[in-house]
C-alpha cells in the first residue's frame, strides 16, 4: 500500500517528512501508521492502511491520556498478533486546556474549532470569547454556529453581539430548515478534521446527525435554564462519507485556557491597541486621564464586558503561569536533591 491510502484520514506532508530515509523505503512502514479514534485506560482505538485496530499502550505512554489525543498520528508494531504503540508523530497542533488544576489534551491535528452555541439563555458571549481565544492559541480557524434560530423571537440581537466579535465565519441555523445547513459545505474536503465544541444541550450532536447524516444519541434540554445533559461522554474521531474527520467532543461547563497569551492577543485585538493609545503607559485603565479603553467603553467602541472579560482572561494567564514556575521549582529542586543523595555527598544538605 502506499502512503496516499492515509490522505484520506488526514495523512500530509507534514507528517510524512518526520519519517526517516530507513522508514520511508520499507514496504510495511505504511501498515504500521495509525490515526487514533479513540482512546481508552491503557489502550487506543486507532484506523491505519489495514482498517482498524486496538493498540496497547505500552508503559512510557502511560497515562494514556497525558501523552495521547484523539486526532493523533501514531506508529504501532505488530507483536504476537496485536498492535504495540512505539512511536507518537508530532502533531501540527493540539489543543489543551487546564482541568482541576491539569493538564487535560482535548484533540489534535484539526482544521477547524466549530463553536457551538444556541439562541437561548445559554448564549453567553464571555464563553465564546473563551473559545476564540483557545482556536487562536493553537492557530486553529475558529467556527462559529448559532443554532436553534428557528424557535428564537430575537434573533438579530445575536447576530449583533456575534458581530462584535470579529471573526469571518458565523453561521447562523437550525436542523429543522435545511437549507440553512448549507453554509456549512464550505467547510467540506476529504482530508479535513473538525473538533465540535460547546455546552451541553447547545445542539452538537444534533448538527452532526442532520448534516453528516449520523446517528449520535440526543437528548432535550431543561426548559428552566435550556442547559442539557451529557448525551456525548468521551471524545471520539469518526469519518463521514465525504472524507471528513469529526471529533465530537463532551460539553464543556468550564473552559480555563492552557496558555492563552496568543489567543488573549487576537481575541481582544481591539483593547489590546487602545491600552497602546493611553497616555500614560502604565496605565491602569480604571480613573486615570487620557485612558484610551475608558474612552472606548464611554463612546460605545467597546463594550464594558468585553474589557471585564480581557482582564479577566488576564488575570488566570497570570495565575496558570505562578503554579507552573512553582511547578517546576519544586520538580527541579528535588531533582537535585536525589541527584545529590545518589552521588553520595549528603552532607551538602
Amino acid at each position: 500500500m502506499s502512503y496516499s491510502t492515509l490522505q484520506k484520514w488526514g495523512w500530509s506532508n507534514f507528517f510524512f517528512q518526520q519519517l526517516s530515509f530507513e522508514e520511508i523505503s520499507q514496504e510495511k512502514t505504511v501498515d504500521s501508521i495509525f490515526r487514533i479514534t479513540a482512546i481508552h485506560r491503557n489502550r487506543i482505538e486507532a484506523i491505519g492502511a489495514c482498517g482498524e485496530s486496538s493498540i496497547i499502550c505500552p508503559a512510557e505512554f502511560q497515562p494514556v491520556s497525558q501523552y495521547l489525543a484523539v486526532g493523533d498520528w501514531v506508529m504501532a508494531e505488530l507483536t504476537n498478533e496485536h498492535h504495540r504503540l512505539s512511536r507518537i508523530l508530532e502533531p501540527k497542533n493540539r489543543i489543551r486546556r487546564i482541568s482541576n488544576g491539569l493538564p487535560q489534551v482535548i484533540a489534535a491535528n484539526l482544521d477547524y474549532l466549530w463553536i457551538i452555541t444556541s439562541a437561548n439563555d445559554e448564549f453567553k458571549v464571555k464563553r465564546l470569547e473563551r473559545y476564540l481565544a483557545l482556536a487562536y492559541e493553537f492557530d486553529i480557524t475558529p467556527v462559529i454556529i448559532l443554532t436553534k434560530t428557528d424557535v428564537c423571537e430575537n434573533l438579530d440581537d445575536y447576530l449583533e453581539q456575534l458581530n462584535h466579535l470579529n471573526i469571518d465565519n458565523i453561521h447562523p441555523l437550525s436542523v429543522n430548515t435545511p437549507h440553512t445547513l448549507n453554509a456549512l459545505s464550505a467547510y467540506m474536503g476529504e482530508g479535513v478534521s473538525i473538533a465540535v465544541l460547546g455546552s451541553s444541550g447547545v445542539g452538537k450532536s444534533t448538527l452532526i446527525n442532520a448534516f453528516f447524516h449520523t446517528e449520535l444519541p440526543t437528548r432535550e434540554i431543561r426548559e428552566d435554564d435550556a442547559r442539557g445533559k451529557h448525551t456525548t461522554t468521551h471524545r471520539e474521531l469518526f469519518f463521514c462519507d465525504n472524507g471528513v474527520a469529526i471529533i465530537d467532543t463532551p460539553g464543556m461547563r468550564e473552559l480555563q485556557l492552557f496558555d492563552p497569551e496568543q489567543g488573549i492577543e487576537r481575541t481582544f485585538h481591539s483593547v489590546v491597541e487602545l491600552s497602546q493609545q493611553c497616555r500614560y503607559a502604565n496605565c491602569s485603565h480604571a480613573a486615570e486621564p487620557g485612558c484610551a479603553i475608558q474612552t472606548a467603553i464611554a463612546d460605545g467602541s467597546i463594550s464594558q464586558a468585553h474589557f471585564e472579560n480581557y482582564c479577566k482572561l488576564l488575570k488566570e494567564e497570570e495565575s496558570q503561569k505562578r503554579r507552573t514556575i512553582g511547578a517546576h521549582a519544586v520538580k527541579e529542586h528535588y531533582r537535585q536533591y536525589f541527584k545529590k543523595i545518589h552521588s553520595g555527598n549528603k552532607d551538602q544538605w
